[in-house]
């Protein structure tokens, strides 16, 4: 069984050598997502709601790309720049998984960008009909 390894249309072009989502058999790995639009600049400047928000749909996209949506996900890592963003990230991604939330942890980080408060990487297993 060959590893599917993705970088899908609609998302922005790794910024380094990595690819976006991979698959093998019916375990997806969904790299970290942040909040950038397909040019690559920053959504949200500066709001962790509005970032969390896009990431989480750029992590939805990664994951159609090899099949996958968001009720697949079985686990996530949420990377903040700042532990006061806490409540408004975990607003906005109830907002996504509110109905059938995946298991969750949540670690303090300097991420990439200056600008960027959030971001997400996640681990998804496909049912057998997938």
């Amino acid at each position: 069984m060959d590893f599917q390894r993705v970088n899908p249309s609609g998302l922005h072009q790794p910024i380094a050598c990595y690819s976006q989502v991979v698959r093998r058999g019916a375990i997806v790995a969904a790299s970290g997502m942040a909040s950038i639009d397909e040019a690559g600049a920053v959504v949200g400047e500066n709001d962790v709601a509005a970032q969390t928000r896009q990431t989480i749909r750029n992590l939805r996209a990664a994951l159609a790309g090899v099949g996958a949506t968001l009720a697949d996900v079985a686990k996530v890592t949420v990377y903040l720049a700042d532990f006061a963003d806490y409540p408004a990230m975990d607003a906005a991604y109830r907002e996504f998984f509110g109905g059938h939330p995946p298991a969750r942890a949540t670690v303090r980080a300097d991420l990439v960008y200056p600008t960027l408060r959030v971001e997400l990487e996640a681990w998804a297993i496909l049912g057998e009909a997938s």
